[in-house]
């Protein structure tokens, strides 16, 4: 007899429960155990009422999300996890639930869906990028990404939230409080900002200066990315 494989499957509604494709409510519909790890309350009664079982899960750190999905797996052969903007952009969790999914012997399947990456350049008008583009990473890849970065060119950065949740073990966090206090003006605005979601709701922008942005950066909400506009003439 055949034995069959456990499997972790790792998919998203996109931004809103509506966006979620049909690919993945029929794999998710095959998994014994479904968790939703960025979906607010009030949102949740179109996937409730697709995965009645499923369980809620926001606020929790990468090591208590990932301790919990891997345990499911002693009595469930098949679990879901399902996150918002796009699992294979950018995405730290996604990284990490490969990884313990492949230290126990479990495969790894992961669906994509729509990013919140455009959904934040049209809300708040960030088209006009100019010649240079736009950097973009998330929190957790600073310490690699700042090599790269220059306040020449508009910085986008996803999860800051999440790195502050999981307690910036790398210093991640810390690292980029002094990139900005290093490379650009006391008064130079920078940005938090949400763009509207399930995740989130309506869409948020906060403007700090980097005097200020060492501390606004432990505060941080979640589902906030950050938006460093260029220096000109400093």
């Amino acid at each position: 007899m055949e034995i069959m494989k456990k499997e972790l499957l790792f998919a998203s509604f996109g931004l809103y429960p509506e966006q979620m494709t049909l690919e993945a409510v029929a794999d998710l519909k095959k998994c014994e155990k479904v968790y939703f790890t960025s979906l607010s309350r009030e949102n949740s009664r179109l996937m409730l009422s697709l995965f009645p079982g499923a369980e809620l899960l926001n606020d929790v750190p990468f090591e208590g999300l990932i301790l919990t999905v891997m345990g499911a797996f002693a009595s469930c052969g098949r679990v879901g996890v399902v996150d918002h903007g796009d699992p294979a952009f950018l995405c730290e969790f996604s990284k990490r639930l490969r990884a313990a999914a492949g230290r126990r012997g479990v495969a790894f399947k992961e669906l994509r869906a729509i990013s919140s990456l455009n959904a934040i350049l049209a809300e708040f008008d960030l088209g006009g990028l100019g010649p240079l583009g736009l950097c973009l990473t998330n929190a957790h890849s600073w310490p690699e990404a700042g090599k790269y970065a220059s306040n020449r060119i508009p910085l986008l950065v996803f999860s800051p939230d999440r790195a502050r949740l999981n307690g910036d073990k790398e210093g991640c966090l810390a690292g980029l409080a002094a990139y900005v206090k290093k490379n650009y003006p006391p008064g130079h605005a920078i940005y938090f900002i949400k763009c509207a979601d399930a995740a989130s709701r309506p869409a948020l922008k906060r403007r700090v200066r980097v005097a200020s942005f060492g501390r606004a950066l432990t505060a941080v909400e979640f589902d906030t990315s950050l938006y460093i506009p260029p220096v000109t003439g400093w």
